[in-house]
């Protein structure tokens, strides 16, 4: 295997994952229900955009020279999201920051917005959250919508007002710059898709089971998870929730089979899941602000051999995020099989495909875990 076969399989990865998206973000985004599909999608396209640009600039430096990428800062912020609390650059009590700044912008856009004599009984009334299901699982919310999108105190205004006026906008204006750069790797002969009509895109949503609840987050946030008094905890618990609930149930049902692009997100996502997890236990275990019932959905969540089998392998976790083959022999590369060999290499001969199985079970294992850890019952209305 030579380094010209090692660049190839690297260029192939690229390939498939600009084929993933460009199949799945176009059609996706002319649905009606994507106003609230796609902010789940959001830093995974992050991820991509960044991860992408950055292989260019090391490995093809001329060729990253021709591609511009637009709202670049929002869009590494939004591609952090996917780590969760392994953002190193934030940190856990940085993520803290964030999540307590995103609660304080709803509560200024929504409840603060009204003055005059009769503000204080509308603001009483207001709610300040949105959660979003899917056949009355939890996929999404505004709070975590807001997260995973990048902004962070300081990229908005702070007025009701002025809020309405520029988010949207911006909104739209970072989603058409993502959109550009993928266009842009589109058109170039390396990494255009596949012209055998083939796609990955599947619309399998049943739309009339996507629903929405409005509520206090006061109050939504002072009765899940850890319960009263654990804002954090909560916010956090439920950002994981809405995580791996987008995989099971918007997800699977957007994409038809099982392709490389997909098993890496899952893979990625579950290896950054548990190690927020145990990162969020560790970080109050200590402060004895954990209930009896959250040590116990803690330990569920986290004591698997499957998903401790996932949580090793970071170097694994690497070459899936950056692309690079660093540090793997070029002998075990075999371009005829399923991920050119590197599950078995990783994982002591386990295949992609039952390596496959396993994602799909831990993806589901965690979200009834988290689901019955959550103790909400949602009452939504259809969306």
């Amino acid at each position: 295997m030579t380094i010209s076969a090692i660049r190839t399989v690297e260029l192939d990865a690229i390939k498939s994952d600009t084929e993933f998206y460009f199949d799945l973000v176009l059609p996706l985004i002319a649905h009606r229900s994507s106003g609230i599909l796609i902010f789940g999608l959001v830093p995974y396209l992050s991820l991509f955009t960044v991860e992408t640009y950055k292989y260019f600039q090391e490995v093809m430096p001329s060729y990253a020279k021709i591609l511009f990428v637009k709202h670049r800062t929002v869009i590494e912020a939004s591609r952090l999201r996917v780590k969760l609390f392994d953002d190193t650059e934030k940190g856990i009590n940085g993520v803290f920051e964030l999540l307590n700044w995103i609660l304080e912008f709803n509560n200024e856009w929504h409840i603060n917005q009204y003055k005059g004599i009769l503000a204080p009984l509308k603001r009483m009334l207001q709610c300040d959250l949105g959660i979003y299901t899917y056949d009355d699982h939890v996929i999404g919310s505004t709070h975590t919508g807001l997260l995973n999108l990048g902004l962070k105190k300081g990229d908005l205004p702070t007025s009701s007002k002025e809020i309405s006026a520029v988010f949207g906008p911006l909104e739209k204006s970072v989603a058409e710059g993502m959109g550009s750069y993928l266009g842009q790797l589109c058109s170039s002969p390396e990494f255009a898709p596949s012209s055998s009509g083939e796609t990955h895109y599947e619309y399998t949503i049943q739309d009339k089971k996507l629903g929405f609840e409005d509520m206090k987050s006061q109050r939504f946030f002072a009765a899940i998870f850890n319960g009263n008094g654990s804002v954090e905890i909560n916010f956090s618990l439920l950002l994981f929730l809405t995580t791996v609930n987008y995989f099971r149930y918007v997800l699977t049902n957007l994409v038809s089979g099982s392709s490389y692009s997909m098993f890496k997100l899952k893979f990625t996502t579950l290896y950054h899941l548990a190690s927020s997890l145990e990162k969020l236990h560790n970080y109050y275990y200590p402060k004895n602000q954990l209930s009896d019932r959250s040590k116990q959905y803690f330990r569920a969540t986290l004591t698997d051999k499957d998903l401790d089998l996932i949580r090793r392998q970071r170097k694994f976790r690497n070459i899936l995020v950056h692309y690079a083959l660093e540090g793997v022999p070029e002998g075990i590369l075999d371009l005829s099989t399923r991920m050119y060999g590197l599950t078995e290499y990783f994982f002591d001969g386990i295949t992609f495909n039952e390596l496959d199985s396993k994602l799909d079970n831990q993806i589901a294992r965690m979200s009834d875990v988290l689901e019955e850890w959550l103790n909400w019952q949602f009452i939504s209305r259809q969306f």
